[in-house]
């Protein structure tokens, strides 16, 4: 569990260098060793890149309100209400999920579906965790936020 929490709290970037890689590696490794392939083929493969673009639109759309996204919490200054997070509270963590997800079903190999679903549900717990301690930080005003902004990822849904 320390170990876990320990790879929660690293600077995004670094865990974009450990998560992608092995992704790719097991989506390559799924498609010459394996005969196992999403079904509905090319569909799923367009669904995939269709999800993959949205979560990239997204993830961009973050940067341009947030400036600081790709500091650790720690270093966040400022809680940011504005533009995309005015609706979610973690649009980025969300944009990640469906960047992975789109990119494993892009591939079309079964296999990329569980390096996918393993750094998805790393992302949802890192925003758990980030509010924790976005809530120790701003406390009042954070508590705020999530009244005005009660959805997580989802609007209008978690």
């Amino acid at each position: 569990m320390k170990l876990l929490n320990r790879y929660l709290l690293l600077k995004p970037t670094t865990r974009l260098i450990i998560e992608w890689p092995v992704l790719i590696v097991v989506g390559i490794a799924g498609a010459i060793f394996t005969r196992y392939r999403i079904p509905l083929f090319p569909y799923s493969n367009i669904a995939g890149f269709v999800i993959f673009v949205l979560g990239l639109i997204i993830h961009m759309r973050c940067h341009l309100v947030h400036r600081q996204a790709g500091e650790q919490s720690e270093k966040i200054e400022k809680l940011l209400t504005t533009g995309i997070f005015s609706r979610v509270r973690h649009p980025m963590y969300a944009s990640l999920v469906l960047i992975v997800l789109g990119i494993a079903l892009a591939s079309g190999v079964i296999l990329a579906l569980v390096p996918a679903v393993i750094i998805a549900v790393l992302n949802l717990l890192t925003a758990l965790k980030e509010e924790k301690f976005l809530m120790e930080k701003f406390g009042d005003e954070y508590r705020e936020y999530m009244k005005n902004v009660p959805y997580r990822f989802i609007p209008k849904i978690l």
